[in-house]
């Protein structure tokens, strides 16, 4: 069970422990990809198994890009107080590597296979994957979208991702869509220039 927590600190915070140190962007992006993917390899080799593309997560993760984006200037957002890094091709692409690669294995391990069965009972193994009750929905709903500054468009996220968990039983489809997500919104980045996205 530590491992979960382990492996999602890791995640939220070894990027700003590199970039505190070195002040260098890509030290830190590749320090994030390397310890991460380390840790992730060590203790969820399960999680590396062949994704299936098929068509509802892709049409869900492409939806949720879609509503972050059209909802963005509607409602306030948590303050982030990290200054926007100035981005070249390189580190560029390393923050797309890990928003589409790294991000929702991290991401939908700890919530949507991790948490929100072990909300449901502490030995969580028993619980099948894709149980609900609206304990566990509600709490990693809010969780899921309290992590994100975007905290709305992170809230109606959860619960797209909780409904997909709950109609296919397994959690391959929920990293899908939560990749074609990243992947949506880092080409909208990209190609309008709109860094605070990331």
């Amino acid at each position: 069970m530590w491992q979960y927590f382990l492996i999602l600190f890791v995640y939220t915070g070894i990027f700003s422990v590199f970039y505190i140190l070195t002040q260098n962007l890509l030290i830190s992006l590749i320090a994030k990809i390397v310890i991460v993917s380390t840790l992730l390899a060590i203790w969820n080799k399960d999680f590396f198994k062949r994704i299936d593309f098929e068509a509802l997560p892709i049409f869900v993760g492409a939806s949720i890009a879609v509503i972050w984006i059209a909802i963005d200037k509607l409602y306030p957002h948590i303050p982030d107080f990290e200054s926007i890094p100035d981005y070249d091709i390189v580190t560029i692409a390393l923050k797309l590597f890990i928003s589409i690669a790294i991000a929702p294995i991290v991401e939908e391990i700890f919530t949507r296979s991790f948490l929100i069965r072990w909300i449901i009972a502490f030995d969580y193994k028993s619980v099948p994957v894709g149980k609900f009750t609206w304990m566990s929905f509600i709490i990693t709903v809010l969780f899921f979208g309290l992590a994100h500054d975007r905290w709305l468009a992170g809230i109606i996220t959860g619960i797209a991702l909780n409904l997909l968990l709950y109609h296919k039983k397994e959690i391959g489809p929920c990293i899908l869509a939560h990749a074609v997500a990243n992947l949506v919104l880092g080409i909208y980045v990209i190609s309008t220039g709109s860094w605070y996205f990331w």
